[in-house]
């Protein structure tokens, strides 16, 4: 049987897609996101391809790219992340993900993207690349703070009637052992609730590139991100000096479990550990167990981490770049330039 690609049109096909991407990605709301994901986003529209059947013509697989706006050194460019990858159970050989692999490529290739990347999860997911010979630019990592001894002792303790004291007391030690006292002064440490403005904005301009890559934070990527989202719920604390935005941090509740989704700004290690204190002490008056956060390996926020008690719990996603050959961004890439990656960068 042989397999082909062709362009998806989200007005022709989007029943096609979604019901595709409701049958292999069931872990989420496809039609909820569908417009926001595909269509509303700041930096453009999205990429979607098809596999199928020849003869048949019956669609067996999607993969989609989703604009990105990065800066790459000191530049700012359009680039892609590939996302919602899904072939039917039927079809789930190398060859058909060979083949969408290779079409994500196409916006790259005609130059409207200066590159694409892919975040597999896990080393399976490293099989077409491996493949196509493209190693893994970037790994990101899976550090997380205890908040709460209650869900880890239940682990050990059967009865309910220990457990209440026993998570008492081992709530106490926790506390006393993470206690900062320290405040920095003239740091005004406030939520934001509201959307996004132009001071944001500023914000990513006044940090600029460097000489890594990192995502583009202007106020639009901001609200489409953090305050237009169909299915998360985000909460954004900012630092301060003088009225003037420094850094912010963004987090996320599910269930017991909280999320540091961004980091960002000219995060000092005495700015960064404010801000992630700030979010410590609202989730300790509600029932959160443990704090998460994802940044790449190399990432300078690392100490800072390490300094508010989190610790490495496992490897994350690899982040895989895909540039056109022979040009600068590719030559950029070789050089292997740091990623200033947070878990926002890996989300779809």
């Amino acid at each position: 049987m042989i397999i082909k690609t062709r362009s998806v049109n989200f007005d022709s096909d989007k029943e096609i897609l979604l019901g595709i991407l409701e049958r292999n990605l069931k872990e989420l709301p496809h039609i909820r996101r569908f417009d926001w994901l595909y269509r509303n986003n700041p930096a453009g529209h999205a990429w979607s391809w098809f596999a199928y059947e020849h003869e048949t013509k019956k669609i067996v697989g999607v993969a989609s790219v989703f604009p990105r706006a990065l800066w790459i050194g000191r530049e700012m460019k359009l680039c892609g992340q590939v996302g919602d990858f899904a072939i039917e159970a039927t079809h789930r050989t190398l060859g058909p993900a060979l083949m969408l692999q290779r079409a994500t490529f196409e916006p790259v290739n005609r130059g409207i993207l200066a590159l694409c990347y892919d975040c597999p999860p896990h080393d399976q997911g490293m099989s077409t690349f491996r493949r196509l010979g493209i190693p893994a630019n970037c790994q990101m990592q899976r550090y997380a703070r205890l908040l709460k001894t209650d869900r880890q002792l239940a682990k050990y303790l059967n009865s309910r009637k220990l457990l209440v004291p026993v998570a008492v007391l081992g709530n106490l030690l926790l506390d006393l052992w993470t206690l900062r006292r320290h405040r920095v002064k003239g740091l005004e440490i406030s939520f934001h609730p509201h959307r996004f403005d132009e001071e944001f904005s500023r914000l990513d301009e006044q940090v600029g590139g460097g000489d890594g890559i990192r995502s583009r934070r202007k106020a639009e990527d901001l609200n489409w991100r953090y305050r237009e989202d169909p299915l998360h719920q985000y909460s954004v604390i900012t630092a301060r000096r003088g009225g003037e935005l420094q850094a912010f941090v963004v987090f996320s509740i599910s269930d017991q479990d909280a999320y540091i989704i961004d980091l960002f700004g000219f995060v000092s290690p005495e700015v960064g550990l404010q801000l992630l204190e700030a979010v410590v002490e609202y989730l300790k008056k509600e029932s959160i167990q443990a704090l998460y956060a994802i940044i790449s390996q190399e990432s300078s926020l690392f100490p800072i981490f390490q300094k508010a008690h989190f610790y490495y719990r496992s490897k994350a996603a690899n982040v895989v770049a895909y540039a056109q050959s022979n040009n600068w961004v590719q030559t950029l890439l070789s050089k292997q330039p740091k990623w200033s990656f947070n878990y926002v960068d890996i989300l779809a």
